[in-house]
């Protein structure tokens, strides 16, 4: 498994393969069959094996035994399949190189900003997955503006906000049956960083303590 050349990128390629069946209708075709019915419905929804979200697929081979035992022996390149239990499908390894896009744990990303709500922010990564950030992770001074229109934007020092954002990643979670497309995967983001977030989470402390020893000074003296 080698990154593509970016330190902060979450774009791996990754070469995965799998042992899968073949329909008998499709003997005559095994490549094209198994592109159409185990790769191309991975596209687009988080793969457990690739332990993230496949954009794309190539470089697709077919073999008797697994490719690195393959590679090992000196088999002919023809491909014989495996029947199992007398199972009418005959089954193979099915090996391609994978495009995968791994989100973690506190990355950046640069996300565009498509809708607005009093509540949250909402942007779209790639123009495919959305990431939400609640207003908690959104800078203290940004005020939110309710337009004629009935429709809301959040006002920054520079003005509203609108365009490209930079988020961090704080949490993600995905189908995996492959027929999400994309709509399937929930990310959550923040516009503060660590540090910021540490000092808004102290300084709400603060003040509740504060709340909290002026209630109970208004107590002691009701009780005087």
């Amino acid at each position: 498994m080698s990154p593509i050349p970016d330190d902060d990128s979450l774009l791996y390629e990754e070469r995965i393969s799998q042992f899968v069946s073949l329909p008998p209708a499709a003997l005559a075709t095994p490549l094209p069959a198994l592109c159409a019915s185990v790769f191309s419905p991975l596209l687009l929804s988080y793969f457990p094996p690739a332990r993230g979200i496949i954009l794309a697929y190539e470089d697709v081979s077919l073999s008797s035994l697994p490719p690195t035992k393959a590679q090992s022996t000196d088999t002919e390149a023809e491909v014989l399949l495996r029947h199992v239990d007398e199972y009418s499908s005959p089954f193979l390894w099915a090996t391609a190189t994978f495009l995968i896009w791994r989100p973690k744990h506190n990355k950046w990303i640069t996300g565009r900003v498509t809708h607005q709500s009093k509540t949250h922010i909402t942007l779209s990564y790639m123009n495919i997955f959305p990431i939400s950030i609640l207003a908690t992770h959104l800078p203290p001074t940004w005020t939110f503006r309710t337009q004629q229109t009935d429709e809301g934007v959040w006002v920054s020092e520079d003005g509203e906000v609108a365009g490209d954002l930079r988020v961090r990643l704080l949490d993600f979670d995905g189908r995996t049956d492959g027929k999400a497309r994309g709509k399937g995967l929930r990310l959550e983001g923040s516009l503060l960083s660590e540090e910021e977030e540490k000092r808004k989470e102290k300084g709400k402390g603060k003040a509740r303590r504060g709340i909290l020893k002026s209630t109970q000074s208004s107590q002691e003296v009701a009780d005087a």
